[in-house]
């Protein structure tokens, strides 16, 4: 996400929230994961990953206390969350069936 749009947009439709720091280092292992996701998603899938020591006010928001930590949002409504290391497929697993 870039300061522009530091605020998350109300849209219909599945939402991933990917919060990391740039000084953590499972952040960084799902970094290549979430954006190989986003490419082969993109269909049905908006990503927004949020840097948490930039945009603190929605790492608030969203309760974030530890990082990686994903969120995901159906119609604007927190339907799973997870924090840590996840595989590709674990991922793309739960993604899908949230869909």
């Amino acid at each position: 996400m870039t300061e522009k749009n530091q605020n998350v947009q109300e849209i219909d439709s599945l939402m991933l929230l990917q919060f990391y720091a740039e000084w953590c280092h499972p952040c960084k292992m799902m970094m290549p994961v979430v954006n190989t996701l986003k490419e082969r998603l993109e269909d049905w899938l908006n990503v927004h990953q949020v840097d948490v020591d930039q945009q603190q006010e929605l790492a608030i928001k969203y309760g974030i206390r530890s990082v990686p930590t994903f969120v995901v949002l159906k119609n604007n409504v927190e339907v799973w969350r997870s924090s840590g290391v996840l595989s590709e497929a674990a991922l793309e697993q739960k993604l899908t069936s949230l869909r």
